[in-house]
């Protein structure tokens, strides 16, 4: 018994060791519209936002050299992942997309101008807007998202490079929303104005009364317990999930 649980402990710190160093090489370089290389451009798969302001997830920047090049380490998500690049001053912009097939490979983002996105949410059915609201942004013909607006003012604002974009938002007592927009360069800004979000379930029956359930298990009372059984007592109700 001791040797297979040995064994099995064995096998799965391999494992692990294996999907963790699975990561690959690639040099990105950018260029802009005439060819000539990007210096100080960041580079990153993930981007975080904050008042506007988009910097790269990653402790350690990644820049590009006189030469409009970079080298990036990346983890393999067995897909093609969008990888963003943004000139020092955010004007200029460019997605490309890396995959383990560019292992030690170059490949090139032409960079072109960018468009700050912004817009707000609120939820009019309950006349609220969300104590936090996140918004996410996933580039044509890819499955994860990019970069992330955190905050508290139900709002957001991006830098994005010309495109087309799926934003999704959701936030604090409603319903997850998404909108596609197409980014062009006939305008430095797009505001989307305010995005109506549907409230959630739960939110819809806050201060009503709580409507009836039926209990599928139970211990210390009968098997027919009812809430309302209870009613003119407090109850204490715990929610929780494998997570």
């Amino acid at each position: 018994m001791y040797q297979r649980w040995l064994f099995t402990l064995l096998s799965l710190a391999i494992g692990c060791s294996t999907v963790i160093a699975d990561t690959f090489s690639v040099t990105v370089k950018a260029v802009d519209a005439d060819k000539k290389p990007v210096a100080k451009a960041e580079a990153a798969l993930f981007w975080n936002v904050k008042d506007g302001t988009m910097t790269p997830a990653d402790k350690k920047l990644i820049v590009t050299d006189a030469g409009g090049k970079a080298v990036l380490r990346v983890d393999d998500w067995d897909e093609k992942r969008p990888l963003m690049v943004l000139s020092a001053d955010r004007t200029l912009g460019g997605i490309v997309g890396v995959s383990k097939a560019d292992d030690g490979k170059e490949v090139t983002v032409t960079l072109g101008p960018t468009v700050r996105v912004k817009g707000k949410l609120e939820c009019k059915e309950l006349n609220f807007k969300p104590e936090w609201a996140n918004t996410t942004v996933t580039a044509d013909g890819y499955r994860a998202y990019f970069t992330m607006d955190h905050n508290k003012a139900a709002t957001f604002e991006l830098v994005l490079p010309v495109g087309k974009y799926t934003l999704g938002s959701y936030g604090t007592d409603v319903e997850n929303a998404k909108q596609t927009v197409t980014l062009t360069n006939l305008r430095s800004e797009f505001d989307l104005g305010t995005l109506d979000l549907k409230a959630s379930p739960v939110a819809k029956l806050r201060g009503k009364t709580l409507p009836e359930w039926v209990i599928a298990g139970a211990r210390g009372v009968k098997a027919d317990v009812k809430l309302a059984n209870y009613k003119g007592k407090w109850v204490y109700i715990e929610f929780w999930g494998f997570w």
